[in-house]
């Protein structure tokens, strides 16, 4: 656009007194006046109407109000920077929602102890071992194929329970898994506490170490006794402390007392995962608790690969694990007259037998479960015949 050709560059009236002849305004610039003005409408998305001479008012407060009034009002659009912009740009309400829960509460992929699981907070997930789409949650498996987080193959984590504390690239192409720290899915050793990482520890990220009880002997005062039979003590001929010495024999309880698992006191309640944060929703429905419930959804599914590959063995002995922990196993045995026969398990129940019984063709041919562990049972036949037999066993 052109300046006026003036010394000063203003426009100026002539003076008949003095002579003095006014500014010329010369056709070049008018044209260039023209131009410019016809620039800015159709540069607002109008066109030249020769009829109105208010066309740059009215689509100035069409673009900057988003609807036609006599004053700048309404709600102003703008493009929203993505968190993490750190120039002069303006920030929208979009930028600062998303930043504010980007860098709010705990990093993504962090856990977190919910008191219920019913009222999961937005943007976390129950911690269920359960396989969740990567296009719902990109940040999320963003940081987990950066490695941000301990991960196992799934292969792994689906065949080897102290694996199941690390995450997955789920099926390899549209999902990932979550750790199992819950103890739902179908194998798992149940609920985890969390440590460090120091002296007793795992000694990696993620490993998951079943219950145990310290090492330890329990000196019993008595009388100097002669030999033991095996069983709930054994021990040969002798003094010890007091007297005699006594060590508890393997799997052999003494007393009834007792659980499933060794542990302290305690409180329930659901450990969660943070897998996004705060979300700019385009309409009436709320987004990020729509994931959250999404993500809910999923570890309730029991997976199909919960009942295959390592978690099942369809042989003539073999064994079958369910969601939720039970095992069951089975299989066939061969015993002769009068005679104690050990069955020993396709594999040992993490916890323990909770039933067990074996059977014979024939009901004339008397047969009873003596004792059983978590790695086998006892069978004890009253007859004189030879026989092939089955048995059955629950655990988990």
């Amino acid at each position: 656009m052109q300046q006026i050709d003036t010394p000063d560059g203003l426009f100026h009236d002539g003076s008949p007194s003095t002579g003095e002849l006014g500014t010329i305004v010369s056709a070049d610039w008018l044209n260039s006046v023209a131009r410019e003005l016809e620039n800015v409408v159709t540069g607002l998305g109008g066109s030249l109407d020769p009829a109105r001479n208010d066309q740059i008012k009215s689509l100035l407060v069409e673009k900057l109000a988003s609807k036609h009034n006599a004053v700048l009002t309404g709600t102003p659009v703008a493009p929203t920077a993505e968190v993490g912009t750190a120039t002069d740009q303006l920030a929208t309400t979009g930028f600062v929602s998303k930043a504010i829960g980007k860098n709010t509460g705990l990093p993504l992929l962090f856990p977190l102890w919910c008191p219920n699981r019913a009222a999961i907070p937005a943007g976390y997930a129950p911690a269920d071992g359960q396989a969740l789409s990567r296009s719902l949650y990109p940040e999320a498996w963003a940081g987990i194929a950066a490695g941000n987080v301990p991960v196992a193959t799934d292969a792994a984590w689906l065949a080897t329970p102290t694996e199941r504390g690390k995450f997955t690239a789920g099926d390899g192409s549209t999902t990932f898994r979550l750790p199992d720290y819950n103890g739902k899915s179908a194998g798992s050793f149940g609920a985890v506490f969390m440590r460090g990482d120091g002296m007793l520890s795992a000694g990696a990220d993620g490993v998951i170490q079943p219950d145990e009880i310290r090492s330890h002997v329990h000196p019993l005062s008595g009388r100097t006794y002669s030999a033991l039979s095996t069983g709930i003590s054994n021990g040969g001929a002798g003094s010890g402390v007091n007297g005699y010495l006594v060590t508890v024999a393997g799997e052999s309880t003494a007393l009834p007392a007792g659980g499933v698992e060794t542990r302290p006191l305690n409180i329930t309640g659901c450990w969660v995962i943070r897998l996004f944060g705060a979300v700019v929703n385009p309409g009436a429905a709320d987004a990020a608790q729509l994931a959250t419930e999404v993500s809910k959804l999923g570890s309730d599914k029991v997976p199909f690969m919960a009942f295959l590959g390592a978690n099942q063995s369809l042989a003539t002995s073999g064994y079958q694990r369910l969601p939720g922990g039970l095992i069951l196993q089975w299989g066939m045995y061969s015993i002769a007259s009068a005679t104690n026969v050990a069955i020993t398990y396709p594999m040992a129940f993490p916890t323990g037998t909770l039933v067990a019984g074996a059977f014979l063709p024939s009901f004339a041919i008397p047969v009873s479960t003596q004792a059983w562990t978590a790695s086998g049972l006892s069978v004890y036949a009253g007859s004189n015949v030879t026989t092939n037999g089955v048995w059955f066993a629950l655990g988990k």
